[in-house]
């Protein structure tokens, strides 16, 4: 059983970049503490090493934005995301979908077969 509030974190503000740094740091380990959880909960077919990696590439993505409202609202989408990742209100495809290769999808180059489509859900 999962408490809800267990995770949860109050809106806040940051007004210092030094502050707000400590903070995506705090979560970014949080994150990195719960990954081998994250792949037990939601019985993942990959190892938590990947998880981990796919984590950092998360956090990277966003290392240069310096508009600091900007990281604030960054920092409250992450920190929710990660209260739906560890008190598991969220299902494997949606955990999945982070995993997944969007240009293997989008790829309208490739002559797919009908089954190919209908397994990527396009038409």
């Amino acid at each position: 059983m999962t408490v809800a509030t267990a995770f949860a974190e109050t809106t806040k503000y940051t007004l210092s970049q030094p502050e707000m740094r400590i903070r995506v740091l705090n979560l970014y380990r949080r994150y990195l503490r719960h990954s081998r959880d994250f792949v037990n909960s939601y019985d993942l077919d990959i190892p938590a090493s990947q998880v981990k990696t796919k984590i950092r590439q998360e956090f990277e993505r966003q290392r240069f934005v310096k508009d600091l409202p900007v990281q604030n609202v960054l920092f409250m989408k992450a920190q929710m995301e990660f209260q739906e990742l560890v008190n598991f209100w969220k299902q494997q495809c949606h955990v999945m979908q982070y995993f997944e290769n969007p240009h293997t999808y989008y790829d309208k180059t490739k002559n797919d077969t009908f089954v190919d489509k209908f397994l990527k859900g396009s038409d």
